[in-house]
């Protein structure tokens, strides 16, 4: 079989590897300052939004690490075994439990948040779209494990091929598919609610903007990059060319879930980071021209006015102390 190799045979699988796994680092050190924003920005956050944050936090540190051990298990413990190529391996066989475990929680999170904002004068219409989210996610998730477990356990029989991932190929793009619709079903339910809450006053919407900006910014990189596994999966299941994408989508998730987490900072300063308005406050100051010329002679009387005013327009809290999901106190309702 090693004279059959060829120089695209080890692009197409090792080559597809490594780009795949150095890109998931290269999001992961994104990711990493993403946490550092959110420790030192001290949000008052309840129990539930903590915990979520440390179990994502969690997760892509464990599937970063087994990411590094694929690849080193590939250019340093199977060094000049071409059978390594062909072969299974439960380290990029486990990655839709990661995948689905990070994605579901995030996406939850967010149908969640509108949820909150649509219900207060359309609770039906909202928990209808929060239900029908949760459905597709449970749906999704329950597909991503199937498929994992699946695939490690054909990885238990020892004798486990890259031609043993085509039976799995309509299982594969059927989650695919369910991820993409619930993450554009959360995206598209968010802006429009984002939207439909516009007042007309410049700060207010100014805060909606950026909201809406960053749930767009979130959702394209996601569903751009599982388009992308799905396509590579279909022309070439028995490549690793699908892992260009595949270990890079529990880090965009991850991404997305600290963006919407951390935007509150950039909110509570308001636009342009400063407070927008403010004038330093004087007293009036009535002075007759004697006093202001220390007792001279004028040929009439004046009046000197000093007059300063000061306007604050400043954010109200962010924080969702007692209540985990009042990310967006501050913004009038409907």
């Amino acid at each position: 079989m090693s004279a059959a190799i060829t120089t695209q045979d080890i692009a197409e699988t090792l080559g597809a590897v490594q780009i795949g796994v150095l890109f998931s680092t290269f999001l992961f050190g994104i990711l990493f300052m993403q946490w550092v924003s959110y420790f030192t920005s001290k949000f008052n956050d309840g129990w539930s939004i903590r915990a979520l944050v440390y179990w994502v936090m969690l997760l892509d540190i464990t599937h970063v690490a087994i990411s590094w051990e694929y690849l080193w298990m590939y250019t340093v413990d199977n060094f000049g075994n071409p059978l390594t190529l062909y072969a299974a391996h439960w380290q990029y066989d486990s990655g839709p439990i990661f995948i689905v475990l990070t994605a579901a929680p995030t996406q939850f999170f967010l149908i969640n948040r509108t949820r909150k904002m649509l219900g207060r004068q359309h609770p039906i219409l909202a928990n209808v779209i929060f239900s029908f989210a949760c459905v597709l996610g449970f749906v999704q998730v329950f597909m991503g494990l199937y498929m994992s477990g699946s695939l490690l356990a054909l990885d238990a029989s020892g004798s486990a091929t890259t031609e043993g991932y085509l039976k799995f190929v309509p299982i594969s793009v059927a989650w695919e598919s369910l991820a993409i619709a619930t993450d554009m079903t959360v995206m598209l339910s968010l802006v429009g609610t984002l939207m439909y809450r516009r007042t007309g006053f410049r700060q207010t919407d100014w805060m909606l903007y950026n909201l809406t900006l960053v749930a767009i910014e979130c959702a394209l990189p996601v569903t751009l990059f599982t388009i992308g596994h799905i396509t590579a999966v279909i022309a070439s299941p028995t490549t690793a060319m699908h892992q260009l994408f595949a270990w890079s989508q529990a880090r965009l998730y991850s991404n997305t879930l600290f963006l919407n987490l951390n935007e509150r900072s950039k909110l509570r300063k308001g636009q342009d980071g400063t407070s927008h308005g403010s004038m330093n406050v004087k007293e009036v100051n009535f002075m007759s021209a004697m006093e202001r010329t220390g007792g001279r002679n004028m040929s009439r009387p004046q009046v000197h006015i000093d007059v300063t005013r000061e306007e604050h327009y400043v954010m109200e809290s962010m924080s969702n102390k007692g209540n985990d999901n009042e990310d967006f106190k501050g913004v009038p309702p409907v």
